[in-house]
């Protein structure tokens, strides 16, 4: 659902809360729901999104560290750059053979 860009006032409370009640119902956002509050490149203003939240045992995986290398690894797929393997020990020799010419 598209929110049309218009503006709305709010005072900033106490502990630097502001209510989004309004663009909240528009989002379909309800009370528990989890948002993540992006700051706009120059700072002037705020982007809120609604998200899904994960367990805690999922922690890892969106970490920046963690989604780097999802983001790498999707280029590397993109790019062709993978390979197929009829058996782990062929696997291994080719990481074995690849560390080898690292070394060189």
């Amino acid at each position: 659902m598209a929110v049309e860009q218009q503006g709305v006032i709010q005072q900033v409370q106490k502990r630097m809360l502001v209510s989004i009640g309004q663009v909240a119902r528009k989002l379909g956002i309800k009370e528990g729901d989890y948002v993540r509050v992006e700051s706009g490149e120059n700072g002037a203003s705020l982007r809120i999104v609604p998200i899904a939240w994960h367990l805690k045992e999922q922690e890892y995986f969106w970490s920046e560290e963690w989604q780097g290398k999802v983001r790498k690894s999707l280029k590397d797929l993109e790019k062709g750059r993978v390979g197929a393997h009829e058996t782990v020990e062929g696997l291994i020799e080719e990481l074995e053979n690849a560390a080898d010419r690292k070394n060189r």
